[in-house]
């Protein structure tokens, strides 16, 4: 990966602010700042390293953390005096508090994600009265479960109900795409092909399994 450094426009103390944004949410996560050394180093190794200010020294990030950055692309702005890294995080964010990012931000299925592979991971030491652990733990449960939400939200016959009835087929739904391997970037994926397809399937409904 190659960015003109010669035509960058670093301030009077050497430094460049960095935007940092997630890839696959869009969401910025945090302005940092680089030396032409931190820069050289993010380049070369496809992870983050930034001039922390305060400390007076480069800092990888997530060299202690473990929520490190794979950097998959840079852009520079039109006056070449700061970057946008776009990258691929891992771990349970940048923020030091432990959050995705360093702003509030609102609530998104990712960080319903997030939480379900958490418990995910590990089980079985995960709280035994954790909800989410229970449902990932007994497979019959969360059938029984995922049919009990569909036919309900089936059933919803005001807003309320409906909205209810969404909020928990989707919890549901999404414990059971993570204990089947699966992921909420699989998923957007196969609607992004299904939405750029040219035919369609006949919506017709499936016979009961039970049917002769």
């Amino acid at each position: 990966m190659m960015i003109p450094i010669e035509e960058l426009k670093f301030d009077e103390h050497g430094l460049i602010p960095a935007v940092v944004q997630d890839a696959h949410t869009r969401q910025v996560l945090t302005l940092a700042y680089m030396n032409d050394e931190s820069l050289k180093k993010t380049l070369e190794t496809r992870e983050t390293w930034f001039w922390s200010r305060s400390r007076g020294s480069l800092w990888h990030k997530g060299e202690t953390s473990g929520n490190t950055q794979q950097l998959l692309r840079v852009d520079l702005d039109c006056d070449r005096d700061a970057l946008r890294f776009t990258v691929r995080q891992h771990g349970a964010g940048f923020c030091h508090l432990e959050r995705r990012a360093c702003w509030p931000s609102e609530f998104a299925l990712d960080d319903l994600e997030r939480t379900v592979v958490a418990r995910a991971t590990s089980l079985p030491l995960a709280d035994p009265d954790s909800r989410t652990g229970k449902l990932l733990g007994d497979p019959a449960l969360l059938a029984a479960k995922l049919r009990e939400e569909a036919a309900e939200l089936a059933e919803a016959e005001t807003r309320g109900a409906a909205v209810h009835e969404t909020a928990d087929l989707l919890y549901m739904a999404l414990v059971a795409l993570v204990r089947g391997g699966g992921s909420l970037t699989d998923v957007r994926a196969e609607l992004a092909r299904r939405h750029a397809g040219v035919t369609r399937r006949p919506m017709t409904a499936k016979p009961p399994a039970d049917a002769p």
